[in-house]
């Protein structure tokens, strides 16, 4: 079913318009993980009371070298840990519009879904990107204590298991209330974790992580959908 609802989530892109959104949403990822970037950058200068120098000697020292081979290089190999937060942040700003573009599609007899004002959606994304910046601060210190290939698998798990919570709570909430949302993310708690970790290793793969964030949308709107309607009588209140 995991597979399923992220081949699903990828055919989507054979629609013009939804293709049109992730095309956008990679544009604002690229910008958004520069902006990241940016301030990562600001933190290492202060922190070392001169400009910030790759070591292969270029200095962080005026606008070129910000957008130089080697800083861009840069920013891409530190995109696989960046694009998680990047994809929490912009929750807000894709999930409205992906969600009802697969729902047209896909769900049409689900009817129209509950009004989600902007300022909500905003809200919950600002919180868990907080939430996601602290749990990848924290999931850093496994690399020191389990090793690169165990530092690796802890942060996928840790980023899946959040990016999940977050995308199915905010995608079911569209058409149930807060206590069937609880109950659709308690009985089926292994799978969309697993759909989380799954999402969290594809956001590592340079490039393609730029899309993600709409893809994932799109996915995890499949996957709430299905297991929705595969739970027991008398499981929602």
């Amino acid at each position: 079913m995991i597979r399923t609802s992220f081949v699903l989530g990828f055919g989507q892109l054979k629609d013009p318009r939804f293709r049109q959104t992730a095309v956008i949403g990679a544009a604002l990822s690229l910008a958004l993980l520069f902006a990241i970037y940016a301030v990562l950058i600001q933190i290492f200068t202060a922190m070392d009371g001169e400009s910030f120098a790759f070591s292969d000697g270029t200095r962080m020292d005026r606008l070129g070298s910000f957008f130089s081979v080697v800083s861009i290089a840069t920013m891409l190999m530190l995109s696989v840990f960046l694009m998680a937060p990047a994809a929490s942040l912009l929750t807000g700003l894709h999930l409205h519009a992906v969600a009802s573009e697969v729902e047209k599609l896909h769900y049409p007899a689900l009817g129209p879904a509950a009004s989600q004002g902007t300022y909500k959606l905003w809200y919950d994304s600002i919180n868990y990107f907080g939430l996601m910046l602290a749990i990848n601060l924290a999931s850093f210190f496994s690399f020191a204590i389990f090793g690169l290939l165990w530092g690796i698998v802890v942060f996928w798990v840790l980023n899946g298991w959040l990016l999940s919570r977050e995308y199915v709570t905010m995608i079911a909430e569209r058409h149930l209330d807060r206590a069937s949302v609880k109950a659709l993310r308690r009985h089926h708690r292994q799978t969309f974790l697993f759909a989380g970790v799954a999402f969290a290793v594809l956001l590592s793969v340079p490039f393609l992580n730029l899309l993600m964030p709409v893809i994932g949308i799109a996915a995890f709107t499949h996957l709430a959908h299905a297991l929705t309607t595969r739970l027991p009588e008398g499981t929602l209140p």
